[in-house]
């Protein structure tokens, strides 16, 4: 009789252990399966990842861009040029100038120019300054592999350098804070900030080094730089560097390839 009571105590525990392994598994299993189900609700919901901005036909959430802005609202510097001008809201389309032949090996990367009317600025006299910032051998041409050609329009281009007032620039630029004092650069659009277009900022004493400084520094945004520090004192600054508010100890520089860090 004492060994069937043994018996019968150990036939009793065999059962319980087996019922809570059993419950172990599916716990583990429910676990797995919810955290699958998760993941699956996320790759297919879009709408539920925090992104914003309107959606096309199919349904697709709108990539919205990043804007890169020199600056985050106005600046306090008492020497830094205001000169209230409010453009027309129009804009008047620079003609192409004769692009260089491509070396091989080069991207070629397209962009058109237009100015605001009312701004005192000539399209065809910027547009003519810019292509000849572009094509000099210091800026982003051997470092990126890559030539420009400014287009007729807007729709033919990859990216529009537009130059406009302050407060068609503020606009343009919007989510980013330019406080009617800088430019910056969004999605395909560069904007620049006729201000400084015409009188600089008092980093810089040399009005077409600056006007190259600002095309260099935005375009480089355009082309997937972020922005750099100075590498040392009396260094030629990075032109990624956000020259127009401080040099950080550096040099003014305006060219790519002659900054310290390239």
């Amino acid at each position: 009789m004492l060994l069937l009571g043994v018996l019968l105590v150990l036939a009793l525990v065999g059962v319980v252990r087996a019922l809570g392994g059993d419950e172990e598994v599916r716990s583990a299993g429910s676990s797995s399966a919810t955290a699958v189900a998760a993941d699956d609700s996320g790759a297919a919901s879009p709408s539920d990842s925090g992104a914003e901005g309107p959606s096309d036909a199919g349904g697709a959430t709108a990539e919205i861009p990043t804007p890169e802005a020199e600056g985050d609202g106005p600046a306090d510097d008492a020497e830094m040029v205001r000169s209230g001008t409010v453009g027309e809201g129009t804009w008047a389309l620079a003609s192409p100038s004769p692009s260089a032949a491509v070396a091989e090996g080069m991207a070629v990367r397209t962009y058109a120019v237009r100015v605001e009317d009312g701004i005192g600025v000539s399209a065809e006299e910027a547009a003519t300054e810019i292509a000849r910032i572009l094509a000099d051998p210091r800026g982003w041409q051997e470092l990126e592999s890559v030539s420009f050609h400014q287009v007729a329009t807007s729709e033919e281009a990859e990216f529009t350098i537009s130059l406009g007032s302050p407060p068609t620039v503020d606009e343009l630029c919007l989510p980013a804070k330019t406080g009617g004092t800088w430019s910056c650069r969004i999605g395909p659009d560069v904007a620049l900030n006729s201000d400084r277009w015409l009188h600089a900022t008092p980093t810089y004493d040399d009005l077409a080094e600056y006007r190259a400084y600002m095309i260099n520094h935005e375009v480089g945004h355009f082309l997937g730089h972020g922005h750099a520090r100075c590498g040392g004192a009396e260094l030629p600054a990075p032109v990624m560097l956000q020259q127009s508010m401080d040099l950080e100890g550096c040099l003014p520089n305006a060219w790519p390839a002659t900054s310290a860090t390239g």
